[in-house]
């Protein structure tokens, strides 16, 4: 490869500027670090409640997943919103599709 013309930068400055900047992004990261796993932990610890709510709402709904439908429990309800349904039926019809209920 040929050289552009101009002044280029010493091979030594080259390895000490990138020495330089590779110690510089280590610390920067290895100081970082402690405070990613505080956050994750914190993080973790704010889910317990809202993963304790999703089983409870679960369990309620009769929803288990790898599991038979408990006997007792409701069957399962269509929560799709009421203008999301309608799109889908106008699409349906448009679409000319067999599987609406008519």
């Amino acid at each position: 490869m040929k050289q552009l013309p101009g002044r280029a930068r010493p091979r030594w400055l080259q390895l000490i500027v990138t020495g330089v900047l590779t110690a510089v992004a280590t610390v920067w990261l290895v100081t970082l670090l402690p405070f990613l796993l505080l956050f994750s932990l914190v993080f973790a610890a704010l889910l317990i409640p809202v993963m304790r709510r999703l089983r409870r709402e679960m369990d309620g709904a009769g929803f288990n997943p790898g599991m038979e439908q408990r006997p007792g429990r409701r069957a399962a309800i269509d929560v799709t919103p009421w203008h999301q349904q309608l799109l889908n039926v106008m699409n349906q019809l448009l679409n000319k599709s067999p599987t609406i209920d008519r």
